[in-house]
């Protein structure tokens, strides 16, 4: 698991858990950021490589990078190569098995949330 998370450009780093940021740096903001499935959801680097993980979550917080669709894809990416690279499956919130359709509800519920965003910036303005 860490080697397939480090090559998808995440880095250890605030909260114990691993973090993509925007610009590579760790002073950037994070695109997005993955967890521990198992309370309280930390990575101890020291053991992580001996040992066995029953899951990951991959979160996008909002507000969140300049670009919140492109992080949003970069994240899903990310994902699949990490399930790939483990042998692993993806699966939403709600675990059942990510689909295509899944995934453009996301990219919708982003873009929504984008809007409304703009709409109260220009609103307040």
């Amino acid at each position: 698991l860490l080697q397939a998370v480090l090559d998808c450009g995440l880095r250890f780093g605030e909260y114990n858990i691993f973090h993509r940021y925007e610009s590579g740096a760790h002073d950037a903001r994070a695109m997005f950021s993955m967890a521990s499935a198992v309370e309280p959801g930390v990575f101890d680097l020291d053991t992580m490589e001996s040992q066995t993980f029953v899951g990951v979550s991959f979160f996008l917080m909002l507000p969140g990078p300049a670009n919140s669709r492109q992080a949003l894809d970069t994240m899903i990416e990310a994902a699949r190569r990490v399930a790939r690279d483990t042998g692993g499956e993806l699966h939403d919130q709600q675990h059942s098995v990510l689909t295509t359709q899944t995934i453009e509800h996301l990219r919708q519920r982003v873009m929504e949330y984008e809007r409304r965003r703009l709409a109260a910036q220009r609103a307040n303005g």
